[in-house]
């Protein structure tokens, strides 16, 4: 077939998916280009997705949970192609790859002029944690992402108040380590939204309890320092 990153005609191998967790009916395979060691495209019942495509049905600029089989793919390739190959993740910032999401997980999708460029996922309370069994007390922002060229653009915020809208009378937990991209946001956040200083929680998954931390004061004691 011809690659298109290659420009020419290449070997392919192509894997069939497992992405039961994502509850998604059809065959999803991707194919991976031999020749130039990369990704080529996935495909949904022998339809190509491609996330750069523009999808008519998705024209709304919004964050949208996802519905359809077509979401939930584009939701991996963004997850688990887009991210870790071309914006990789950077220890430093703590910054780290996404393990595939549990079936029970919240997704949604950041939709902008019909494009998929974004998502972030919650785990709802009452999810337990498989190595320790405990459950989570609150709604827990795990991941979040939107691709570099569509970034200070506002959308991480979003991410906030659809949450917040989401979930209007609940504490809200993050995943630690949180990013430091995220902590910027969440900072500016709560320097002028003093309502959620003590309703967003820091919390590791190996121990809810002694882990848990307002960030609006991990955030205090940062600037002491």
């Amino acid at each position: 077939m011809i690659c298109t990153r290659c420009a020419k005609c290449v070997r392919t191998k192509t894997i069939r998916l497992d992405l039961r967790s994502l509850n998604i009916q059809g065959d999803v395979r991707r194919v991976d280009c031999i020749d130039g060691d990369h990704f080529v495209d996935v495909m949904l019942n022998d339809e190509i997705i491609d996330v750069n495509d523009i999808y008519s049905d998705r024209l709304a600029d919004e964050w949208r949970q996802i519905q359809t089989d077509r979401d939930k793919v584009l939701f991996y390739i963004l997850s688990q192609i887009v991210y870790p190959n071309f914006d990789a993740p950077r220890a430093e910032k703590f910054e780290s790859l996404y393990a595939p999401v549990d079936e029970h997980d919240i997704v949604s999708l950041r939709w902008q002029k019909g494009k998929a460029i974004g998502f972030y996922t919650v785990k709802p309370t009452g999810t337990e944690i498989f190595s320790t069994k405990e459950r989570y007390v609150m709604p827990i922002v795990d991941t979040a992402y939107v691709r570099s060229e569509y970034r200070n653009r506002g959308f991480g915020t979003e991410i906030l108040s659809d949450v917040i809208a989401r979930f209007p009378n609940e504490d809200i937990g993050f995943s630690k380590p949180i990013s430091n991209g995220m902590l910027r946001i969440l900072k500016t956040f709560l320097m002028s939204h003093k309502e959620y200083r003590l309703r967003f929680w820091e919390i590791a998954d190996c121990d809810i309890g002694v882990s848990q931390q307002l960030i609006w004061c991990r955030l205090k004691k940062m600037a002491m320092t």
